[in-house]
This record gives C-alpha cells, structure tokens and sequence, in this order.
C-alpha cells in the first residue's frame, strides 16, 4: 500500500511548481536596438515650385505674365479671373505675382496677386480657364506694452518712438502708435509744443498683427503719458455704443466738444498772427488761422460736429469748406485739392469726418491746410481758445467704469520706462496664444 504522506508531498510540490510557472513568466531578452534594421532616407519631391515677380515702373502685369511664359489664350483667360476681382490695369509698381508651376511637367498650376497687405487674388488653374478667388492675410490679436521717455536727442514723442532702437515693432507701423496716442491726448496736449525732454509715456494695445510682424490695427487700452511732472491717463471705455471712447481716472473725458488738429498728427507750419509777412502777396496782414503741412491728398477731418454752410472756391482761399457748430461757433478748411463724397452746403458732419484733402489752391505757395476758428464770426486762436467740452460719461455708467479702470490702468504697472515686456496674444481665427515684444 502506498504511502499517504509521501503521495501528498507530491502533489503540494507540484502545485507549487506551477504556480511559480505562472507568476514568473520566462525572462525575454530585450532586443539591441543598434543592431535593428533601419531605412534608407526617404525624399519626396516638391508637388510645385514658385517664382514671384515684382512690378517695377512702367510695368504691366501682361509684361510681368509674358515673361514668365503665360502667353497667348492662357494669358487672356487668366487676365479675363483677374477681373472678376480687380482691374488689373491698376496694379501698382511693387506689387508681387507669384507663378506657381507644377514640377511634374513645369505648367503653370496657380498664379498668386497680391493687392495689398490684407488681400491677395489666388487664381487657381481649371479644365476651362481660371477660377479666383480673394485670399484674406491671417492675423492674431497681440496685447503689446510699451514704454519710453523723451531724451535729449530725440526731443519729440514722434522721435521717441518711430526712431527707438530697441523697438520691436515694425518701423512701418511705428507712426501708427504715435498717431494713434495723439488723436487721444490732442485735447489735452500740444505735441508740437508741450512735451520736453524728461517726459514719458506708458501704452498698452491690442493689434491685428500679420504674419510678417506689420499691424493691420491697434487700439490703444490704456495710456499714461507724464509731462512736465503732470500724469495724464487715458483709459479706453466701450462699454455703450453712446458713450465710447477715453477717460480720465475720474471718468472726465479727454475729448472736447472741438479737436485741435484738423489732419493726423500734422505739423504747424504757421501759426494764428494778428501781423505776419504773406509769402505771395508780400505785404503784413493778419493771420487769422492755423496752417498744417501736408502732402496733397492727405485726409481733413472736421473738428466737430456741425453742418456744412459753403463748399466751393473762395478767391485766396481756393477750394473751401465752411462749418457751422454750437454756440456761435464756425470753422473753415481753406486750399483743398478736393472735397469729399458728399460734402456739400447743407450736409450734417461729425467730428473726426473727412470732409476733404490737402492741396495748394488759392494763393498758397505748397500744400498745406490753412484751418480757422470762428467765434460769433470773430476769429480766435484754435491752439488757444477754451472749447467747448465733450458730454460727461451717463450716471448709469459711472459706477461700470470705475470699476473697469483700474483693471486696465494696472497694465500699465507692467510697463517698464524704458524697458521692453511680453504680451500675451491670440490668433484672431484659431484662438491660440503666444508672446509679442515691443518697446
């Protein structure tokens, strides 16, 4: 008879061979990943290839297409899409057309024209012709800060900030800013006279930024320019249609009923003078307005809302515009080259309106706007006079913006002077973020 015990000592060893099978599965070597097989580098040939031409002088874009061998009937029909969207006759010198070829067999695939900085005509190659389309340039909305002080070799806040070294903004879009902060402070301060060396500024602003760096637009948030020891905020409220625009840290506005300047950031060539020397007649009369240079063509805004009395020519005065505005108020806008759409005795305008452009008609030696202020139809100095001021923000939405401003005043303190800082951004479409820089 077999022995119990040893039949049972059997049985545990061999469960528990198995199980240690089961809990420790074999060891696998691990493969030498030097030894694996690798591939050779695989190289995928360009679908297309493409040439971009710039029009010089003179040239057309016939000429441009000619010689880059888009001739006869495929000429005609790309020129014939090319209309659909613009007249290609008005192409100016510096424009770029980019061809676009297939590398299989060296055809023409698409032809790329760009109008301007924003838009571009894509013309693609179809069965029958051309098909077009506008192409509209991307951008993403930055948050910039920037921040400088008028040193002593650069004595204006437009020198400050277009010629700055450090500044990595564009230089095309530089005096963009400066136009930008001085359609808010002209109510407030002379930039031609009033900012010295020793003051600064502080800004923050959201722009459209482009691919290339360059700005589509910009609002200015927040400002503080510091002159002469004196602080003078500026914060954007856009809260209420009717009540849109810049405050003081007390809610006061910092537009008046009347603007000073009548163009962009001009500047004055002759100033309001009871007795000054007239270059063209030679003899000393009175000056009874402001003169702003300018080159023909440049836009002039009304200073306030009024209605149009007289457009038309006035003897020394040239092409003419006359303004009437509240309490006795007049103004005129004298040697326009021309009026603008619509501008007409009768017509209601309001303030920051182009009405026309800068010319030398009349008896003026260059282009130039010559701007008077009238008061109760006597003239009065417009760099000088207590205007009227602007409507006061409503009560109802006082207590909305008291406490939005500090939120955008405390941008600022992010501001080094002079310094440089990153802003956050976002893609105007897609929504992603990254950094810009700017001082």
């Amino acid at each position: 008879m077999p022995n119990p015990y040893k039949i049972i000592s059997l049985v545990l060893i061999a469960a528990f061979s198995l199980g240690a099978v089961t809990l420790m599965p074999p060891r696998v070597e691990e493969p030498d990943a030097t030894r694996a097989p690798t591939l050779g580098v695989l190289y995928a040939a360009p679908v297309e290839r493409a040439e971009t031409h710039v029009l010089r002088p003179g040239q057309t874009l016939s000429t441009v297409l000619s010689q880059a061998r888009i001739t006869g009937q495929e000429m005609a029909d790309l020129l014939m899409g090319i209309r659909e969207h613009m007249d290609p006759r008005r192409l100016p010198a510096g424009s770029e057309v980019t061809i676009r070829r297939w590398s299989r067999d060296d055809q023409p695939r698409g032809v790329d024209v760009r109008l301007d900085a924003d838009r571009t005509v894509r013309l693609m190659k179809a069965d029958f012709g051309w098909n077009g389309r506008i192409v509209i340039t991307p951008t993403e909305i930055d948050t910039v800060y920037s921040g400088g002080t008028i040193n002593a070799g650069r004595t204006t806040l437009y020198e400050t900030i277009v010629f700055d070294p450090a500044s990595k903004l564009k230089p095309s879009d530089r005096p963009q800013l400066v136009v930008a902060l001085a359609g808010i402070y002209e109510y407030k301060l002379d930039f031609n006279r009033e900012i010295q060396v020793g003051d600064s500024y502080r800004v923050v602003y959201e722009r459209e930024s482009r691919p290339d760096g360059s700005a589509r637009s910009m609002k200015i948030i927040a400002a503080e320019i510091v002159s002469r020891g004196t602080s003078y905020p500026a914060i954007w409220f856009d809260e209420a249609a009717d009540a849109e625009g810049y405050y003081d840290g007390e809610a006061r506005p910092l537009r008046n009923g009347f603007s000073k300047y009548p163009v962009d950031y001009a500047r004055v060539t002759s100033s309001y003078n009871p007795r000054r020397y007239h270059p063209v007649l030679g003899v000393y009369r009175a000056h009874q307005g402001t003169d702003f240079g300018g080159a023909t063509g440049t836009p002039v805004k009304v200073t306030a809302n009024g209605t149009v009395t007289f457009a038309g020519t006035n003897g020394g005065y040239g092409r003419v515009i006359d303004v009437r505005h509240i309490n006795g108020y007049t103004t005129r806008y004298a040697h326009l080259s021309r009026f603008a759409t619509g501008i007409r005795a009768g017509a209601k305008v309001t303030q920051k309106d182009v009405i026309g452009y800068i010319g030398a008609t009349g008896l003026a030696t260059a282009p130039h706007l010559h701007y008077e202020l009238r008061k109760n139809g006597r003239a009065v100095n417009a760099m000088q006079e207590k205007l009227p001021e602007a409507p006061q923000l409503p009560a109802r939405l006082r207590e909305q913006y008291m406490a939005l401003a500090p939120e955008r005043s405390a941008l600022l303190d992010r501001v080094t002077v002079p310094g440089s800082q990153l802003a956050e951004t976002k893609a105007a479409e897609a929504g992603t973020t990254r950094a810009v820089d700017e001082t």
